[in-house]
């Protein structure tokens, strides 16, 4: 067996033991809190102040006081090892908000368009908040990276044994193993995270004192979203869960979460 081999087999043979799905939160809803490292909190940070840079950023207060106030409720039950905390609400009409390592949370002020003006509001925004924040306590896009490393590592295998073996034309064969990879392993462990922070948002959310039954709201109101600007495609084509998978999880799931929400009161 040649170096370069051994090399390759003990890369996988690592990578592997990291990108096991590992989940941060137990049928009981405790939460087990995984930092990412230095140098995905740094990108996080750099990436954040080009976001800044690039994007134009809302001081409208409808959008920027409801922010500021939820998240504040919430920075007080999350736990986030060397956090740098920063919301900012961009100018931006798509319904989305995302989150990045070190504390970093970005909102749409397309999102407002969902979250309504109601008595709901704040709670929807929580489970908004809550479920991005997740991702950066479970260190998600950590292992995603991780993940794509494994996958990586076993395509240089298969193309070392088809190369030591004469196969001819093997880029056909990486090809097909790059779409089953990509389709079969990498696409289910992505929404596998999103199932994973829709219920850690909901415990978040419930510890802060708002009702984690607006996260269900909130994923009805999406599905009425997308249905009128062009639905979604095949489940098994995206990242993300089907809204009507993630409104059923998110049920079975409320009875754990509302006791969190009845121990806040």
């Amino acid at each position: 067996m040649t170096r370069s081999l051994l090399i390759l087999l003990a890369l996988f043979s690592l990578t592997l033991q990291s990108c096991v799905f590992r989940p941060a939160i137990d049928e009981q809803g405790n939460i087990t809190v995984r930092t990412a490292n230095k140098l995905m909190r740094s990108h996080g940070a750099r990436q954040f102040k080009k976001m800044k840079r690039d994007k134009a950023i809302s001081s409208d207060p409808r959008f920027t006081e409801p922010v500021a106030r939820v998240a504040e409720r919430l920075k007080q039950v999350i736990t986030l090892p060397h956090a740098e905390w920063d919301f900012v609400v961009f100018e931006d009409l798509s319904p989305n908000a995302f989150a990045l390592p070190g504390g970093k949370v970005g909102v749409n002020t397309g999102l407002f368009q969902i979250i309504g003006d109601d008595k709901q509001a704040d709670a929807i925004l929580a489970a908004i908040l809550g479920h991005e924040i997740s991702h950066t306590t479970a260190a998600h896009a950590q292992q995603r990276i991780l993940h794509a490393l494994a996958l990586v590592a076993a395509a240089q295998l298969l193309w070392y044994s088809l190369d030591s073996n004469d196969v001819e034309n093997p880029e056909y064969a990486l090809a097909g193993f790059a779409l089953t990879g990509y389709l079969a392993d990498a696409l289910p462990f992505s929404r596998k995270q999103e199932y994973e922070s829709d219920k850690m948002g909901a415990v978040y959310m419930a510890q802060a004192g708002y009702d984690p039954r607006a996260s269900v709201e909130l994923w009805k109101r999406l599905r009425d979203y997308h249905r009128i600007n062009g639905g979604q495609h095949p489940e098994f084509l995206r990242t993300h869960p089907h809204d009507d998978s993630r409104i059923e999880a998110l049920q079975a799931f409320m009875p754990v979460a509302l006791r969190f929400y009845e121990s806040s009161k």
